[in-house]
C-alpha cells in the first residue's frame, strides 16, 4: 500500500519538491554562511556574558561606593564598568584636563562621539547607545573576520572556528562593554579584508577610523602598505633581487594615487592632535597624561622578568587569578608570532608583535583585553582546530573562562 501512494504521481511531484526546496535552502544557507555563522557565534556568546552576568551580579555582593553608569537599569550597568565611565564623560561632557590627575584627553574620540551620535539620533542615554554600538560593530567584526578568515586560510570551515574562538575569548565580555574593543576590532578587521581584496579607499577609510579610536590603530597604515608591496610583487625574501624592485617600480608606475589613498589612515590620529592642539596647545596630550596613572615606560623585557615571577607567589591575593591570566595572554600573543608569520606571512606577525611590545612597555595589566582585536592570532588558531578533540577542547576551556571573568568584571573586579 505504501509502495503503491509513493508510486501516485501527485505524491512523486509533491517529494520532489519538498526535496528541491530542501536543496535551495540548503543551498540559499551556504551561501550567507559568512552572515549566519557570524551571527550564530555572536548570539551564543553574548547569550552567555548576558546570563552569567546577570547571576553573577545577584549572588556575589559588590563593593560599595563603585560609580553606577544607569542607575535606572542595572542590567546596562553591568556592562560600564572601570575605564567606561571615561567614555560616557566624552560622549556627555566633552573633552577636559585636570592638572596632575587623570583625564579623558588619553582616550581617542571616535567610540565616544558615535556614542553621542546614535544617542541623539535614538533619544537615548549614552551608556544605552554605548552598549548598542559595542555590540553591533562586534557583529559586524565578526562578520569581515569570517570574510578574511576564510580568504586567508581557504577554508570556511576553518573561517567559523576562528569567529567562535574569538566571540568565547574569556575577555570577550568587553566587545559588550561600554569599551573601544568592538569598534577597533571591526575597523581594523575590515581594513585587512579591503586590502587583501585590493579595495584600497575603501582599505584606507576604515584604517583612518582606527587611527581616531586608538592610537595604535595608525600601525593599519604600516600593514596595508606591507599589502600593496605585495600586490606589486615585492617579498621581503626577494628584497635583495632587482626582478623584484623593477616590478615594484612598474606597478607604482601603473598605480601611483593608490600609496597616496593609503597614506590617509594616519589623518584619524593626526586630526586628534590637531584638536589638542587648538583645545590644550599640548598636541601630545594624550601621551603626556599616561603618567597619572603611573605608568612608566621600563620597556617590555624589563616588564616581563618583573611580572612573570608574580605568578609563583605564595600569598593568593585578590588580582592573582587575572594577573595569571594576563601573562598567559602576554605570552600565547608572543608565542603564536612565529606562527602567524609562517602561516599568515610577515606583515600580520609585525602587526601582532608591535600590538603587544607597546602595551607592555608598563605594565601586563590590561593584556588580556588588547590581544582581542589581535585578529590574525585567532585566524591561526582557527587554523590549528582542526580536529575535533583540539577544537573541543579550546572552545571548551574558552567558554568557562569567559563565565568566569565575565562574574569577576560584573563584580568590579579588575580584570584588564
Amino acid at each position: 500500500m505504501k509502495a503503491d501512494v509513493l508510486a501516485m504521481p501527485g505524491v512523486r511531484s509533491a517529494t520532489q519538491y519538498a526535496r528541491h526546496t530542501a536543496l535551495q535552502l540548503g543551498a540559499a544557507a551556504q551561501r550567507l554562511d559568512w552572515v549566519l555563522l557570524p551571527m550564530l557565534a555572536f548570539a551564543l556568546s553574548r547569550m552567555l556574558i548576558f546570563a552569567v552576568g546577570l547571576i553573577g551580579d545577584t549572588f556575589f555582593e559588590t563593593d560599595p561606593g563603585h560609580w553606577v553608569a544607569a542607575p535606572d537599569n542595572p542590567f546596562l550597568s553591568l556592562w560600564a564598568k572601570w575605564d567606561s565611565q571615561w567614555y560616557v564623560q566624552i560622549a556627555r561632557q566633552g573633552y577636559f584636563i585636570r592638572p596632575g590627575q587623570q583625564s579623558n584627553v588619553a582616550f581617542f574620540p571616535l567610540y565616544p562621539l558615535t556614542m553621542r551620535i546614535v544617542a541623539r539620533i535614538l533619544s537615548v542615554d549614552v551608556v544605552f547607545a554605548g552598549f548598542l554600538v559595542s555590540n553591533f560593530c562586534f557583529l559586524g567584526g565578526l562578520i569581515f573576520l569570517y570574510r578574511l578568515a576564510a580568504l586567508e586560510l581557504g577554508d570556511r570551515t576553518a573561517a567559523q572556528r576562528t569567529v567562535f574562538y574569538l566571540a568565547f575569548f574569556p575577555t570577550a565580555f568587553f566587545f559588550s562593554a561600554v569599551y573601544t574593543e568592538s569598534l577597533f576590532l571591526l575597523l581594523t578587521v575590515a581594513t585587512m579584508y579591503f586590502a587583501r581584496t585590493r579595495h584600497w579607499l575603501l582599505a584606507a577609510l576604515c584604517g583612518m577610523l582606527a587611527s581616531a579610536t586608538r592610537n595604535i590603530g595608525v600601525l593599519m597604515w604600516g600593514l596595508v602598505m606591507w599589502e600593496w608591496l605585495r600586490a606589486g610583487g615585492w617579498r621581503i625574501t626577494s628584497m635583495h633581487r632587482r626582478k623584484s624592485w623593477r616590478s615594484l617600480w612598474a606597478y607604482l608606475r601603473r598605480h601611483w594615487d593608490q600609496p597616496l589613498i593609503i597614506a590617509m589612515i594616519p589623518v584619524g590620529l593626526l586630526l586628534f592632535m590637531l584638536f589638542l592642539k587648538q583645545n590644550f596647545d599640548r598636541p601630545l596630550l594624550f601621551i603626556e597624561i599616561q603618567s597619572t596613572w603611573n605608568r612608566e615606560n621600563i620597556g617590555p623585557f624589563a616588564v616581563l622578568l618583573r611580572d612573570i615571577p608574580r605568578i609563583f607567589e605564595v600569598e593568593i591575593k585578590r588580582w592573582y587569578f587575572t594577573h595569571v591570566f594576563n601573562v598567559t595572554a602576554t605570552l600565547l600573543a608572543l608565542g603564536m608570532t612565529p606562527f602567524i608569520w609562517r602561516k599568515l606571512g610577515e606583515g600580520y606577525a609585525l602587526y601582532v608583535l608591535i600590538l603587544i611590545l607597546v602595551p607592555i612597555t608598563s605594565s601586563l595589566g590590561s593584556v588580556a583585553r588588547y590581544v582581542l582585536p589581535l585578529f590574525p592570532l585567532f585566524i591561526v588558531l582557527g587554523g590549528w582546530g582542526r580536529r575535533a578533540a583540539v577544537d573541543h577542547t579550546i572552545l571548551s576551556t574558552f567558554a568557562i573562562l569567559l563565565g568566569l571573568l565575565t562574574t569577576i568584571f560584573v563584580n568590579w573586579i579588575f580584570v584588564a
